[in-house]
């Protein structure tokens, strides 16, 4: 009988990864916030709970969301950019008493390369992090605060820039009117991966760690980019003259030595720049 899997979160990377689950045979528990769109999720053969986690309290229906679940991914955004007041750390607080009293035994918690800060050069999970947004300073502390945690065993996965579908920065670099740091290296990584890897380490890896999210390919921001618009029909962008001196590349050798086969290692383009 397989494992009944949590996803707590089933947002736009969320859904994807409750719905491999369910491609494959799990039962699988997901939710949302609103009742209405938590029962949407019954299209797509997810059991769907309605949760609602704040500051203060935990609204909804967490317990019957956690019942027999003994793998529980948590897979919703800090939300900081939105609501600059929002404490993600007093949520996690919040929702860690109730992952106590459950039989989750795997907590996989996805976390932001946003946490290095502007740590240059080659960044591995070893790198000391220097955030230096509020979202990334309250995301290492909850990495910080499950890592310390008794009673279940905790992998971080610290994701690349999402795209895929219709997600993809391209769109709001389309907007800008000048693009800095033209020669930066890209460390993005494909939805498909995102959600692949998450099982993939979760099934082979070690728990008790921390991996990066990232593809394998560094690109120069305005080759990537450039070739994205153009396969995308979007307006030709416009880069700085100034190259920066960015150079940051975030990978891990530990993904590498276990031997994870990325689907879309070039990122969803057609044609290489």
């Amino acid at each position: 009988m397989k494992e009944r899997i949590g996803v707590l979160g089933c947002g736009w990377l969320g859904l994807g990864l409750a719905q491999s689950y369910v491609a494959d045979g799990f039962v699988v528990h997901g939710s949302r916030q609103s009742k209405k769109n938590a029962d949407s999720l019954q299209d797509f053969g997810i059991h769907g709970f309605s949760v609602q986690i704040s500051e203060n309290y935990v609204s909804g229906n967490l317990s019957e969301f956690l019942h027999g679940v003994r793998r529980l991914f948590l897979t919703f955004p800090p939300g900081i950019r939105k609501n600059p007041n929002r404490d993600f750390v007093a949520i996690i607080h919040q929702l860690l008493p109730h992952i106590h009293r459950s039989k989750v035994k795997e907590v996989v918690f996805t976390s932001s390369t946003v946490v290095y800060g502007p740590r240059q050069g080659l960044v591995t999970p070893n790198s000391v992090a220097q955030p230096q947004t509020e979202s990334g300073k309250q995301l290492l502390e909850v990495e910080s605060m499950l890592q310390s945690q008794d009673g279940f065993y905790i992998q971080i996965v610290r994701l690349g820039g999402l795209l895929g579908g219709d997600r993809h920065p391209v769109k709001q670099l389309a907007k800008l009117p000048l693009i800095d740091n033209p020669q930066a290296p890209i460390n993005l990584i494909h939805k498909v991966d995102a959600i692949g890897l998450l099982r993939y380490l979760a099934d082979r890896a070690p728990w008790q760690s921390i991996y990066n999210g990232v593809a394998p390919w560094h690109p120069k921001k305005q080759d990537f980019y450039e070739q994205a618009a153009k396969e995308m029909q979007l307006p030709s962008l416009k880069f700085s003259q100034e190259p920066g001196n960015t150079n940051k590349v975030v990978t891990d050798p530990q993904v590498q030595s276990l031997g994870y086969a990325f689907l879309e290692p070039k990122l969803g383009l057609v044609q290489t720049p």
